[in-house]
């Protein structure tokens, strides 16, 4: 009869047990309470950021660019920070161009209206030097990597000659052979029919371009006064 007992009540536990679970199932979930309980558990700089980019998606855009710009500028200055090498099919495309026309040049009859013109243009420019005996026809600015190169185009004894004039701290000479004439030391190459000449002069480049030889090059260049 014990065991009837035992069993009549283990059966009520078991039918008691089914009924809660069945009145749990029923009823409803709270899940805008669960979303809530994990949120708080996400850091708060990144929920201050997702909704900083879904509020402000514009600004953060912005910002982006900011900082990219700021990297591409540093990276620039560090580039451009030293001296650049012109080379010499650069120098004498430039030649040749001013030559035909192939760019915007200024029209001038000497160097100080040379040097005004430019200036205007370009106030850091570098100065150009005076050349006796040579005929002042055209004048511009060229860049190389950044670094602003004054152009003057002469005539000596009818052959155009231009010269070129940088700072010495913006220009290097590149490898070339050196002649050196009247203690002055000259890099001298050849591109095609035209000769040039490159040397330092007064904390400036200078190089000068054009179908003489190289001798009469470097008289032009020896004349030159700043």
């Amino acid at each position: 009869m014990s065991q009837n007992f035992s069993e009549r009540n283990e059966t009520l536990l078991d039918q008691a047990v089914a009924a809660r679970l069945a009145k749990l199932r029923s009823l409803p979930t709270d899940t805008a309470r669960i979303d809530r309980l994990i949120r708080e558990q996400i850091p708060a700089p990144v929920a201050q950021q997702r909704r900083y980019l879904t509020q402000h998606p514009f600004q953060a855009v912005a910002a982006s660019l900011l900082l990219l710009s700021s990297i591409v500028a540093v990276v620039l200055l560090a580039v451009s920070s030293g001296p650049v090498l012109a080379e010499p099919l650069q120098m004498a495309k430039v030649h040749e161009d001013i030559v035909a026309g192939r760019v915007p040049v200024m029209q001038v009859n000497s160097i100080d209206a040379a040097n005004r013109m430019l200036n205007t243009e370009s106030p850091d420019s570098p100065k150009l030097p005076n050349v006796p005996d040579s005929h002042v026809m055209a004048c511009c600015m060229k860049s190389v990597q950044n670094k602003q190169m004054a152009c003057v185009l002469l005539k000596n004894d009818g052959v155009p000659i231009t010269l070129a004039v940088a700072h010495a701290a913006d220009m290097k000479l590149g490898p070339a052979p050196i002649v050196t004439k009247d203690g002055v030391d000259y890099r001298v190459q050849a591109v095609g029919d035209l000769n040039m000449v490159m040397t330092t002069h007064d904390g400036k480049w200078l190089c000068l371009i054009g179908k003489l030889p190289s001798d009469r090059l470097m008289d032009v260049a020896s004349q030159v006064r700043f």
